[in-house]
């Protein structure tokens, strides 16, 4: 290696970069090469294939917007707590057969991450990008001229006379017309939000000799891709918006002569680490929970560094799909009493290695809160969302397009976070032991982080767990 060659810094790595180099961003507006719109039971898909140039930067935007079928929704909008990602069921980055990331539900873990986001910036920014908007504020009490204890979620708007906060007009998914579907919103989803790899890396197109495709699998077109105001019709088919459906993509490159040859030159083979994602979703039940959950994971020989944990709900509960605010994406919190204390004692450990690693069960639920927030950070949520305990602070009278959000709102939040600290994970997997009261539960879902390696070689790639 020549010391011309030594002297260039790794562009592939997102960091700083320590030399002053001339860089240029094109931008391509992608087409998918393949669409399906899905049916009202089935997945829908589309497949984006990449151009082999410069660097893919990890903030390329996928762009999407879907419209009711017919007149029977008026006033439909995305969960505010994952937005236009709701529609995505799953998500992979493919390199000519071999598969970067994937993941099934990734709404489930967006909705997880969107958690982290705080309220200024849902409310002001993620509210126009994205259509996720969980920010909170206290409702003014016009008769004592004070703000009261209840909360509820803020989209801009002033309650109304009737007490409920409706859906800003821009935001609104109206399918009474052709003019109205027309005027439907077009979101966007950044591809490091899709992708983990590209949370720390970026794709060097023009060094791989193999194609590079995005593909996205839609939820079914009943139930799952919008939120319908209070007397709007349920199961009407919503469809994505073929016209709107674009990848915007950012190709980069660095240096005003050569630079980006020598760099290819000197790193023929190389080798990066990322995280990613597997889920593992099991079917289970309120009475199983009661009696107590030991669930394998799996996992075995891999470097796994945290567990995320939640609890499902039953899909075929209103408040739980379309008819609720949050849709099927959130977590139930364990079964609370009138007097919002829980109804039967909670507890939760993770088991590998043979050792479990709490050395006694964590029981209190706002100690799962600070082991979330040791995991993942701090998420930004009420207290009356993620445990829907205590009576001061909670969703109260005020409704949002008319629906109740203490019932739709309340407790729907209480995620499960663990960094783990044993080291490689041997040959009997990951167990979590979960015991509880929890209504409506349907599925117990786990995404577990792990590391991978990706080795690039004169142009073909190999991915293989570290």
């Amino acid at each position: 290696m020549s010391p011309a060659q030594d002297s260039i810094p790794n562009f592939i790595r997102l960091d700083q970069i320590p030399v002053n180099y001339v860089q240029q961003v094109e931008t391509d507006l992608l087409e998918p090469v393949v669409f399906n719109q899905g049916t009202n039971t089935g997945d829908g898909f589309c497949r984006f294939t990449l151009q082999n140039k410069g660097f893919l930067h990890s903030h390329s935007k996928v762009f999407l917007s879907v419209e009711p079928d017919n007149g029977s929704i008026g006033d439909g909008y995305v969960p505010p707590n994952v937005g236009i990602g709701n529609i995505i069921k799953k998500a992979v980055l493919k390199i000519g057969n071999k598969v970067l990331n994937e993941l099934d539900n990734w709404a489930g873990l967006f909705a997880v991450k969107s958690s982290l986001i705080s309220n200024e910036v849902n409310l002001e920014r993620e509210f126009y990008t994205t259509g996720r908007c969980m920010s909170f504020q206290h409702i003014y009490n016009s008769e004592s001229n004070v703000f009261s204890d209840e909360i509820s979620l803020d989209n801009g708007m002033e309650v109304d006379s009737g007490g409920d906060i409706n859906t800003p007009e821009w935001a609104i998914h109206n399918g009474t017309s052709a003019t109205t579907r027309g005027e439907c919103p077009t979101y966007q989803i950044d591809l490091s939000d899709l992708f983990p790899f590209l949370k720390v890396n970026q794709l060097p197109l023009y060094m791989i000799n193999e194609p590079i495709n995005i593909e996205l699998h839609f939820q079914p077109k009943q139930k799952y891709r919008l939120q319908i105001d209070n007397g709007d019709t349920a199961d009407t088919p919503v469809s994505v918006v073929r016209n709107e459906l674009k990848f915007c993509a950012d190709y980069i490159f660095y240096g005003a002569t050569d630079q980006m040859k020598r760099y290819a030159d000197a790193n023929r083979d190389m080798s990066f680490t990322f995280v990613d994602y597997r889920l593992m979703e099991h079917s289970t039940s309120s009475a199983a929970l009661e009696g107590k959950v030991i669930q394998n994971l799996g996992m075995a020989n891999r470097m796994v560094s945290r567990v995320i944990s939640l609890f499902a709900p039953d899909e075929s509960v209103a408040a739980n799909n379309e008819e609720g605010i949050l849709g099927q994406y959130h977590s139930l919190a364990p079964s609370i009493s009138a007097s919002g204390v829980l109804l039967s004692p909670f507890s939760y450990n993770i088991r590998y290695n043979d050792r479990f690693e709490y050395t006694s069960d964590v029981n209190n639920v706002a100690r799962m809160f600070s082991e979330f927030t040791q995991s993942e950070g701090v998420p930004y949520i009420a207290r009356a969302q993620y445990s829907d305990e205590g009576i001061g602070g909670n969703f109260g009278t005020t409704t949002f397009a008319g629906r109740n959000q203490d019932s739709r709102m309340g407790g729907k939040m209480f995620y499960m976070g663990t960094k783990l600290t044993n080291g490689r994970v041997g040959q009997r997997g990951i167990e979590l032991h979960v015991q509880g009261t929890c209504t409506d539960l349907d599925k117990l879902r786990c995404y577990c982080e792990y590391m991978r390696v990706a080795r690039l070689t004169n142009g073909m790639i190999e991915i293989f767990n570290a």
